[in-house]
């Protein structure tokens, strides 16, 4: 016990904040180990979700400067002056990658007017594929014709809220994603984006999210469509102020 005092009265402070960091760092650094053990888990797990895929990232940029040639597509275009674009644009490789669909299409879409891509949807629905379309209320006027003739399955977001989002998901597989509407003056003109990938981490996420919004808006599915008509149509663009 004496010597013990002694030792005591002899420790200078030097001494006494040495003991005490290692008395708080001892378990730090365990915290820490055990940390970076986790995160090296959870890494490995990431990389074995990715060992039998390759992920593929692809971005559409617009406008494509104008409106590609149906003829020329076809091989047919025999006009020397033809105004129309006679190369690929951004919104056919996008109708080609609705193509590509085996088995499903979802798409959420704030404004979807597009008859080419509308039709592409059709098309995959008589080949057996299921699709499924989520929109705003407010912005349904310009494809309400397309949809209720083609009988494509629709739900609307008939809250006070804007449906917004601008997304497709194929097969649970593929994610299309961006700046987009589906409108024909957009492609051509508009600055948008859309990106491509198939990282099994973000499309879930958007699966996730359309599946939510379809059950969200169930009872919204037979939807009485006006008539076109301009009146129809000041009273979307005056509902749609009241709305936003």
């Amino acid at each position: 016990k004496q010597w013990y005092q002694r030792r005591v009265r002899g420790m200078t402070w030097k001494n006494a904040v040495v003991i005490l960091s290692t008395a708080i760092s001892l378990p730090l650094s365990v915290y820490v180990a055990f940390k970076l053990k986790e995160r090296s888990s959870i890494t490995e797990q990431e990389e074995d979700l990715e060992a039998d895929y390759d992920v593929i990232e692809r971005v559409l940029l617009f406008p494509d400067g104008g409106y590609q040639c149906k003829h020329w597509t076809k091989g047919t275009c025999s006009f020397p002056d033809c105004p129309m674009l006679h190369h690929l644009t951004n919104k056919t490789r996008l109708k080609q990658v609705l193509e590509s669909a085996q088995e499903t299409i979802d798409v959420c879409m704030f404004v979807m007017s597009c008859a080419v891509l509308l039709d592409t949807l059709a098309e995959a629905q008589k080949k057996g594929i299921r699709v499924r379309i989520v929109c705003d209320d407010m912005r349904i006027s310009g494809s309400q014709h397309k949809i209720s003739e083609e009988a494509l399955p629709v739900r609307v977001d008939n809250s006070r809220a804007m449906m917004h989002h601008k997304f497709v998901v194929i097969d649970n597989q593929v994610l299309l994603s961006g700046s987009y509407n589906w409108t024909a003056s957009g492609a051509a003109y508009n600055r948008e984006n859309m990106f491509i990938t198939n990282d099994r981490r973000v499309v879930q996420q958007y699966t996730d999210e359309m599946n939510k919004l379809w059950d969200m808006f169930e009872g919204s599915t037979n939807v009485e469509f006006e008539p076109l008509t301009s009146s129809s149509m000041l009273k979307n663009r005056f509902v749609h102020r009241v709305k936003g």
